[in-house]
């Protein structure tokens, strides 16, 4: 009589334990590696950012050799002309050439042909968008209450852009470091007057020509959102809106930076960090041309292409007389200091 084999069975499978293990060591790799991946991705933001200006740095250039000059920041004129500004001008010297013949140049930037609904002012065009910014070329209509220089109510549509041009410094930026400053304070960019490099004294590689100012048309201050468009319910009193974000608005040729109130935190220029205690001139706010400007969502940084096409990346604690320096053209001062 043969005897039959006893199979032992095996186990299949994990117990509760083991399985809560290895989800609590999933979770933990998970933690490790999500800094690192979102490390990565702002790294490509910002070199995508980067891009974006050694682009229109090119095109500066390649404007400059068919001119002898950089374009205009924009110009105004006769009958209340205000034309479209530098970002539509070098449209067709970063292959956007079909945009650009849709533009008329003879009417002001406001005319329904360049900025009415649906009109070529409203396209997105990648080069003006930074990855890191929230706007993403948002397409909004914007609005300028008389009474103003134009004497009548305007509205425009346009799409979001996350860069400025360099117009200059103000007298209330001039005076917190010179009780007389010793040479010009325009910049490359500016309203009514084209520049050559000849004019840039200070050395093409010592100077801005456009630089971040993202997150428009809401208004950001220090990371956060303080209120959005169009209504900017819960802004700070007097608050009129983040006017020149846009590619195709003329406002966004309107900067001059360092005069008026902040209306982003509430602080005049005395306070807002122009020398004193000097910490808020980059990464301050985004609340317009003269109000606050240079804004990035980078880490502590703002990326500028300078007038050599180079680009390179301001850390936003650098000083402000080593950043009035690099705004002017024909400061005739020495940078002091690194940057």
């Amino acid at each position: 009589m043969v005897t039959p084999h006893r199979t032992l069975s095996r186990r299949v499978g994990f117990t509760l334990i083991e399985l809560l293990v290895v989800i609590a060591i999933i979770a933990v790799l998970i933690g490790l590696l999500l800094p690192a991946v979102q490390k990565v991705r702002e790294a490509a933001a910002r070199v995508k950012c980067q891009n974006n200006l050694k682009q229109m740095g090119l095109a500066m250039h390649n404007y400059h050799d068919a001119n002898s000059m950089f374009p205009w920041a924009y110009t105004t004129g006769a009958n209340n002309f205000w034309s479209l500004p530098w970002a539509a001008t070098i449209l067709p010297y970063m292959e956007q050439g079909n945009v650009w013949s849709k533009l008329d140049f003879s009417k002001s930037f406001y005319d329904p042909v360049n900025t009415g609904p649906g009109a070529a002012g409203s396209t997105k065009i990648s080069v003006y968008i930074c990855p890191s910014s929230p706007s993403q070329g948002k397409v909004y209509t914007d609005t300028w209450t008389a009474p103003n220089e134009v004497g009548a109510p305007l509205s425009w549509t346009v799409s979001a852009s996350d860069y400025l041009p360099t117009g200059g410094v103000q007298g209330g930026f001039r005076g917190k470091f010179y009780a007389s400053y010793p040479g010009s304070s325009d910049g490359v960019l500016q309203d009514n007057r084209q520049v050559g490099i000849a004019a840039i004294s200070d050395g093409t590689s010592n100077t801005w020509m456009i630089g971040e100012g993202g997150g428009g048309p809401d208004l950001y201050a220090r990371g956060k959102l303080v209120a959005t468009a169009p209504s900017f319910t819960g802004s700070p009193s007097g608050f009129g809106g983040a006017e020149g974000h846009a590619w195709a608005d003329g406002l966004n040729g309107e900067v001059w930076t360092g005069n008026g109130n902040d209306y982003a935190t509430g602080m005049d220029s005395s306070s807002r960090g122009l020398g004193n205690p000097n910490n808020c001139l980059l990464n301050c706010n985004n609340s317009g041309a003269n109000h606050g400007g240079w804004y990035s969502f980078h880490t502590a940084s703002v990326n500028f292409v300078f007038a050599d096409g180079s680009v390179k990346s301001i850390k936003d604690t650098t000083d402000g007389k080593v950043l009035l320096e690099l705004i002017t053209i024909a400061g005739s001062v020495v940078i002091p200091g690194d940057y």
